[in-house]
């Protein structure tokens, strides 16, 4: 052979981690950014979706008590909707002495009792 040449070596093994420095890195980068928007993100309220029963109910709440027709209608045809045993009774009578003020063209003007009674009963629900 010829002086001046040496053998040559195995192959050394190289460690390589830069799959795993990758891999962390964008995980970190992950992570920054949804902290990043989870601050930054503008806040919304989620509205509560209303049940019907909870539409009739603000209903018979803010009755016009200016108009008599109106009560008379509205409060027959909503507080219908949240009888039970103990108010039957009570809803009957009531819806009793508003007949006079639904069916006819010209009503006479509710009595202020009348009003209390309908007012109590639908605090009452």
């Amino acid at each position: 052979m010829i002086k001046g040449l040496r053998d040559i070596k195995p192959i050394v093994q190289i460690p390589d981690n830069s799959l795993v420095i990758l891999g962390v890195s964008l995980f970190v980068v992950l992570i920054i950014g949804v902290l990043v928007y989870l601050l930054l993100k503008p806040k919304r309220k989620r509205r509560k979706k209303l049940t019907p029963l909870e539409i009739k109910k603000e209903e018979l709440k803010n009755i016009n008590y200016e108009d008599d027709k109106e009560v008379a209608y509205r409060f027959t045809t909503h507080a219908v909707e949240f009888l039970n045993e103990k108010n039957k009774d009570e809803y009957e009578k009531i819806v009793k002495e508003l007949e006079p003020y639904k069916y006819k063209k010209e009503i006479p003007k509710m009595d202020e009792e009348l009003k209390e009674k309908i007012k109590r009963f639908i605090n009452a629900i």
